[in-house]
């Protein structure tokens, strides 16, 4: 963890307290459960926290909280503080600075938050929801100045400026009590279903979706977690979730952070040059701009849909027609390789959010109005088999469901969707520990789809729990042997077989196993059971490798060096005795090279809070260490010119100082003196080296 994400885990504590001392419910959401699972914590670079919380559970958070906050802390939400700017309530901190856009001109509490997103009941005629959400639109737009919402579902601009009028003319506290009268109307013991309070996009779940709650591990806490959390994450994500994405997908989230001191002291300091009525005037200008245009800028976005769409129709039969096999032969031999390179550009077309939208700020009108790419049944068939069966189900199921919306679905095609649907409830079963019926379901689709790497996944993980209950994995290691003579290089099924061999005793060939399962999948489940399963060994196994150096043993020692920072990677304390061990054994004419290396990997170290942090810094330092005496500097003054390289407290500068002093100088005075001279200059008194003689300038 970094330190936003301490501070960050700080707050979320605070309100897990007072949930469980109160009996109130909440889930954790977003990317939070997304690290829940997948990292039992934050994602790692995730900046931010989400929880759902049921309406009438928030409105006694409320309540609790004027007699139960810790100090330096609030509570945010619209319907009881006027001066918030955004429909969602927040826990926040009011002594930090954390300046979000919707906030830059208004005075609510700026500090470090956590989103609270409220669920709201709705009954399951959907004329209620969408009047629910025409009416948060307008909400959001006036609570919200930096955003337009209305647009996004096409409220009607008359609307808009008639609780534009009321607002002005009437108040905010009359117009928004108005408004809140019509969308908060309904009685959470006469619905089915809960609308997230979000005006970027109100998300609807059933209401068995999120409770009963469950309990995940979080940084250490029990945090709730939905009671079909796979199901959330499938539907919200898609398979996707549980893979570790690549740098260039990976988001976080833009606020005005100032440390060291509170909102407060920034606005006074920052913002009295702003002029927020103009401000104000501009952004309304904007919202009446872009609700009157809404119409016709999603009409001018769907006809150049069309066109793209059909373009991609048109490339998509010239490379049919150029395949030297027929499409449905592909389908018949199973060659969902050779499948998906003809519907490559029609997939990255068709797929993307342009076209099939999603549910998110940006793209929630297409998800509501998709474009379907008109081919052929028995093109389109071949496409959705291709998608299962290259671990794309959940967007075969979402471009099922559109073309079953906006056409019509041929007998194949509605086995298939199905299908699709047994495997989420055979998901759902796996999850609620209904081992018999998921493991049922996994055989009957198996049956049907007996090549599915889904599938075969969702069965392993099955036959792994009959092998670890009964000590017998003749079974388990028969049905892996079939997944890997398929599936050769999924890292999933080698950590199976890693764990085969590690019962059978085959230690090292199995930690072997484990190091090429994390390289050949980014899976992050994997990842993790992988990282929880070594945490045990870890320590024993590095003291074995300094053991090995230290008995001069340097091939072997970096040989399982190496092999523990590929098992576990970006493991600081693995990276440390990596390098330790490396540099009790680097011949030299190497050690320059190899010094430099660990000083730039340390500078690009990731933050993170480990408990042993002294002991990591103290690794390293004994590495520089060894590195200097091959350099040709005595051991003692070797440790403090290591020590050097590692710190810029004043204090252990001072202290350095004496040290050099005080038993170097006569043993090795040159470099001693040289030692001494980067001391001075890295406090800052350059004048009183160069005066004493004893930092050389090159």
């Amino acid at each position: 963890m970094d330190d936003k994400q301490e501070y960050l885990l700080k707050l979320f504590k605070e309100i897990d307290a007072i949930c469980k001392k109160h009996h109130l419910r909440y889930v954790l959401a977003g990317g939070s459960l997304i690290g829940a699972i997948r990292h039992e914590g934050f994602i790692p670079w995730d900046d931010d926290m989400d929880l759902y919380m049921p309406r009438d559970d928030w409105n006694r958070f409320v309540e609790i909280s004027k007699n139960e906050l810790p100090p330096d802390r609030a509570v945010q939400c619209v319907d009881v503080d006027r001066n918030y700017t955004n429909t969602f309530p927040r826990y926040a901190s009011t002594d930090t600075c954390a300046i979000h856009r919707h906030q830059i001109i208004g005075n609510d509490k700026a500090g470090e938050i956590i989103d609270v997103l409220t669920l709201d009941p709705i009954p399951p005629d959907d004329r209620e929801y969408e009047k629910y959400r025409t009416h948060m639109m307008i909400y959001s737009d006036l609570v919200n100045i930096s955003f337009v919402y209305s647009g996004r579902f096409e409220v009607p601009v008359h609307l808009y400026i008639k609780y534009l009028l009321m607002y002005l003319f009437l108040g905010r506290d009359r117009t928004l009590k108005k408004l809140e009268k019509i969308m908060f109307s309904y009685k959470e013991e006469d619905c089915t279903r809960y609308a997230m309070r979000w005006g970027g996009c109100p998300f609807l779940f059933d209401k068995d979706m999120m409770f009963p709650v469950k309990y995940g591990k979080f940084e250490g806490v029990d945090a709730m977690i939905p009671a079909k959390t796979s199901d959330y994450l499938i539907w919200h994500y898609g398979d996707e979730w549980s893979y570790i994405p690549p740098n260039t997908e990976r988001e976080s989230h833009d606020a005005v952070e100032c440390p060291g001191i509170n909102y407060e002291e920034f606005r006074k300091e920052y913002m009295p040059g702003i002029n927020k009525f103009r401000l104000r005037v501009s952004a309304v200008k904007r919202k009446i701009y872009s609700i009157a245009k809404a119409k016709s800028s999603h009409r001018t976005a769907l006809k150049r849909r069309k066109l793209l769409g059909e373009f991609t129709v048109m490339d998509l039969k010239k490379r049919i027609l150029e395949s030297s096999c027929p499409i449905q032969e592909l389908v018949r031999k199973k060659d969902y390789s050779a499948l998906s390179d003809i519907f490559q550009e029609y997939f990255r077309v068709q797929l993307s959010a342009d076209f099939i939208g999603r549910e998110d700020s940006f793209h929630i009108f297409a998800f509501y109005h998709p474009t379907l790419l008109e081919v052929d049944d028995e093109i389109f068939s071949a496409a959705m088999l291709t998608l299962m069966n290259t671990e794309r189900i959940s967007k075969a199921y979402r471009m099922l469901q559109v073309r079953e919306n906006l056409s019509s679905l041929t007998e194949e095609m509605v086995q298939l969707k199905k299908d699709i649907e047994l495997f989420r409830q055979g998901a759902g079963c796996y999850e609620a520990g209904e081992m018999g019926e998921g493991e049922q379901i996994a055989d009957s689709l198996l049956e049907k789809y007996p090549d599915n790497p889904s599938f075969m996944k969702f069965k392993i993980r099955f036959v792994m729990e009959q092998a670890r209950s009964n000590k017998k994995p003749e079974m388990a290691e028969s049905y892996l042997a079939r997944c890997l003579d398929l599936y050769p290089e999924d890292g999933y099924f080698l950590k199976y077989k890693g764990d085969l061999l590690w019962m059978k005793g085959q230690c090292l060939d199995a930690l072997n196993l484990y190091a090429k399962a994390r390289e050949t999948t980014n899976n992050g489940i994997t990842h993790l059971e992988i990282d929880k399963f070594l945490q045990e060994y870890k320590m024993p196994a590095l003291h074995t490798c300094q053991s090995l150096a230290e008995n001069r043993e340097y091939e072997e020692a970096e040989k399982l060096a190496v092999l523990w920072s590929r098992l576990l990677p970006r493991d600081h304390m693995t990276e440390a005795y990596y390098y330790l061990v490396k540099a009790m054994g680097t011949e030299k004419e190497n050690a320059e090279e190899l010094y430099a290396e660990i000083l730039d990997h340390i500078k690009n170290m990731e933050p993170d809070s480990e408990d042993d942090e002294d002991r990591i810094s103290e690794l390293y330092t004994q590495a520089l260490s060894y590195l200097w005496e091959k350099q040709g500097y005595e051991r003692k003054l070797a440790d403090i010119k290591a020590r050097l390289d590692m710190t810029d407290d004043m204090t252990e500068l001072k202290n350095l100082e004496k040290r050099v002093e005080k038993s170097c100088i006569e043993s090795d005075k040159e470099k001693a003196g040289k030692v001494l001279g980067e001391i001075l200059m890295k406090q800052g008194r350059t004048q009183e080296a160069l005066r004493n003689g004893v930092w050389e300038v090159e």
